[in-house]
Parts: C-alpha cells; structure tokens; sequence
C-alpha cells in the first residue's frame, strides 16, 4: 500500500506539473491575442482618424485652389501651399488641373500622409499609406430647375393692399430673410378679396393651366437663380391646383424614407429647428418655391432665393381672415432658405460671376 500511495503522489505532482505548464501556454498565447487584438484597434483607429483628417485637408485645398483657376501655376501653388500648412511636413500633395466645361476649370488635390503602426510592428507590420482626394471646380453659376409655381413672398406690411406673408419674420445678419418654422403657411391662396386678382401662383413656364399644372407635379423646366424676374399668374387656378397637388400627394414615399407624414418626413430637434429626416430629401412632399419680393400683377417679381418646404396639401379657408369668402389654400411648412438650387447648373467662364463646387469623388 505504500508503494501505492508513493506512486499516486509522483503520478499527482507530474500531473500538477503538466497543468500548470499548459496553463501558461494558454495565457501567453490569450496575451498575444489580446495585444494583436489591441493594437488593431488603436493603429486601425489611427487609419480612420487620418483618412478623415485628410478628407478634409484635400476638400479645403481644392477649394483654395479653385479660386486661382484658370491659372494653373497660382492655382497648383496654392492648393500646395494650404496643404503644407495646415495639414504637417508628413503630408504631400499632388495636384492635378484639367478643363471640363472650359479649359483649365477643375483641380483635383490628392493628400497622402505616412501612418506608422504602433502596436502591429509586432506582427510584422510597420506602417501603411493613407490617402484622400478632392476635386473642385470653378464655373459660371446658370441657375437651377425644379422649382414650384408659388411664390413665398418676404414680406408682412399690415399696412400693404399686397399679398402678405404672415410666416416672414424678417432679415438676418447677412440681410437674407428669415421665415417661421412648424406652423403652417399659405402658398396659394383661393378666391378671396386679393388685390390685383394676384393668388400667390407664378407663372414660371409662361402662363396658361396645363404648364401651372405640370410645374406643381414635375417642378419648372426652366432655370432660375436669384435676381431673375418672374410674371405672376393672374387666374385662380382652382382646377389646375387642386389636380397638380393631389398628383404629388398621392406619390409614395421613396425608399429610405418611413412615410409621407410630416413627423416622417421633418425631425424637429430639441432647439426647435426642423430639418429634412435623411432618406426623405426626394419626398414629393418636399418642395422648393422661389422666395419673392412681392406679388403685384402686373408688376413681375423679384426672386431673392429660394424655400425648402414640406407640403401638406390644400386646406378650406372661410370666415373674416379669408376675406369674408371661402376658399381653398394651399399650405407647407417651411425648412430653410437657400439662394443655390441642389440641381443648379455650372457653364464654363463667362466673366459674370465665377463659383467655385467641391465636387463628388
């Protein structure tokens, strides 16, 4: 029994032994993993960081550069010289300009910087190059289509015999007028006692009720920037109204977006401000209608910039504030005021007023 006891002793310590060593291996084999795994994440973060970093960097050296252009030396020079500045001696720059609509009216800037690994050295690996371009154009701004045959009027005098806009607050800093946010305002307004027969209709693609009807379902064929002039639609349109709105209405919402419901297609955040929800921004109840100084047949009107506006729909109007006669409105809501259509157009140089676009990698 001795000899048994003996032996199961030895048999233990070996066994204890053979453990505790497999034990080790375990750990230094979880401990490699767990460094390899951390140091992905840091050096593969570093990645991330500098590829935005220089996203940026080559978006703001592009646009510097596209305003020398189209002088190719000052305008290579400067998107080199912003580079080098504001981005450290690690990052190079190559900068190429080419003609699109005319010669020498886009540069493209491509920043590439140098990323060493500090943790991934230990499996071999020592660093990576990371890149990013931009291109930006210079060109002659021609306006843009699309838009809606209502004019948003900038103006709200008690005192004026016009058409008012009771959702205009007025002017900012810059003098661009400022509107009202989730209330809801007239677009168009039914056969009330509007002075002039003026019912806040424009006739954009000239006058008549079939091109007005087209404009509400497709948006005007024609282009518009601000500063053109634009003749008022005299008649009431109540058919032509009725029947372009309902079109739009009835289409469903794109892909993307959850709904044609005015939560489903504006956030309003905790400030109050709402905006378009992403996915939405093709809603057909999202229009654009040219911001105007005024509607005063037969005097044309004046587009100072343009609305981004959710569509509700037509609503009935009666009592005194409908001018003691019922009537059929249109109303939205208005997002936010821009001066440059989203589908604008850009020419080559013409010497009446150069713009410069970051465009679309």
């Amino acid at each position: 029994m001795a000899v048994v006891r003996a032996f199961r002793r030895r048999m233990a310590r070996r066994t204890g032994s053979l453990e505790r060593g497999q034990v080790l291996v375990l750990f230094a084999g979880g401990l490699a993993a767990f460094i390899a795994l951390v140091g992905m994440s840091v050096d593969v973060g570093h990645l991330v960081y500098t590829r935005t970093d220089l996203q940026k960097v080559a978006d703001a050296a592009a646009l510097a550069g596209a305003q020398d252009l189209p002088d190719s030396g000052v305008a290579t020079s400067s998107a080199e010289t912003y580079v080098a500045a504001n981005a450290g001696g690690s990052t190079s720059a190559d900068v190429q300009i080419t003609g699109n609509r005319s010669p020498a009216d886009t540069i493209r800037v491509t920043a590439r910087r140098r990323v060493n690994y500090a943790f991934l050295r230990i499996l071999g690996l020592s660093g990576s190059d990371v890149q990013a371009t931009a291109q930006a154009r210079a060109a002659t701004y021609k306006g843009g289509n699309g838009v809606l045959p209502w004019g948003f009027i900038a103006s709200n005098d008690p005192t004026s015999e016009l058409l008012q806009n009771p959702c205009y607050e007025g002017t900012d800093a810059q003098g661009l007028p400022v509107f009202t946010q989730n209330v809801r305002c007239q677009l168009k307004w039914g056969a009330g006692n509007n002075a002039g027969g003026d019912f806040g209709a424009l006739g954009l693609d000239g006058s008549g009720a079939n091109r007005y009807r087209n404009a509400i379902i497709n948006g005007s064929n024609k282009r518009f920037q601000v500063g053109d002039k634009v003749d008022p639609e005299t008649g009431n349109m109540a058919g032509p109204t009725d029947q372009g709105v309902s079109d739009r209405l009835a289409r469903p919402a794109p892909a993307g977006c959850p709904g044609n419901a005015r939560d489903d297609v504006l956030i309003t955040g905790a400030d109050g401000v709402s905006r378009i929800r992403p996915g939405c921004e093709d809603s057909a109840r999202i229009i654009i209608i040219p911001v105007v100084d005024k509607i005063d047949h037969k005097s044309q009107s004046t587009i100072l910039g343009f609305a981004f506006m959710y569509l509700h729909g037509m609503e009935s109007c009666s009592g005194q504030g409908c001018g003691g006669k019922g009537h059929t409105e249109v109303v939205a809501e208005f997002v936010s005021f821009t001066t440059v259509l989203p589908n604008s157009v850009y020419e080559g140089f013409d010497g009446t007023g150069e713009n410069v676009v970051l465009l679309e990698e």
